[in-house]
């Protein structure tokens, strides 16, 4: 891949990351997120360290899977709003007694509301309309896959109830 491929890669995924931060804001607003948590949602996105190799996974050469999870691996570690980030590795443990490593810990209400207002946000800027909350087909399917502490599920749960109180969003 070429150095300007490599430049319109980063410009063209830099521009998805900002366009999936405005829907991230727009549906924070309706999940209850702060608005600090929604101006800084995915600003590591930007850093080096996870901008080039994003830009080239999605819009360049594809060909450094190590590097992209790499940079993946890094942006959970960064950011509150994703429920892999709640989960303790493996190391010191000084609770007494020891909380087991590996095993989620509860995410806090604040962190919900910004991975919901995230995820909403993504099905708006990558698949192009607002998900139908009543029947959201990728968290139907992706649900079983995440290791949520209890408390976090029950906490999706609540806010989930209160989104389909409000109905869908809708493009104006």
């Amino acid at each position: 891949m070429n150095k300007s491929s490599n430049i319109k890669a980063v410009f063209k995924y830099a521009w998805l990351t900002v366009k999936h931060k405005a829907f991230v804001f727009r549906a924070g607003f309706r999940t209850g997120a702060s608005i600090r948590r929604l101006l800084l949602h995915d600003i590591s996105k930007f850093r080096p360290s996870e901008l080039f190799h994003y830009a080239r996974q999605f819009y360049g050469d594809a060909s450094d899977p190590e590097g992209f999870i790499q940079s993946w691996t890094k942006h959970q570690n960064r950011n509150p709003h994703h429920w892999e980030y709640w989960i303790p590795r493996t190391g010191h443990n000084r609770c007494d007694p020891p909380y087991p490593d590996n095993e989620p810990i509860p995410m806090p209400m604040w962190a919900v509301r910004e991975m919901l207002a995230d995820w909403l946000g993504a099905s708006r800027a990558y698949e192009g309309k607002w998900p139908d909350m009543g029947n959201w087909t990728w968290y139907e399917g992706a649900k079983g896959k995440m290791r949520l502490h209890p408390i976090t599920q029950a906490r999706i749960n609540q806010v989930m109830v209160e989104l389909l109180s409000e109905g869908d969003c809708k493009d104006e």
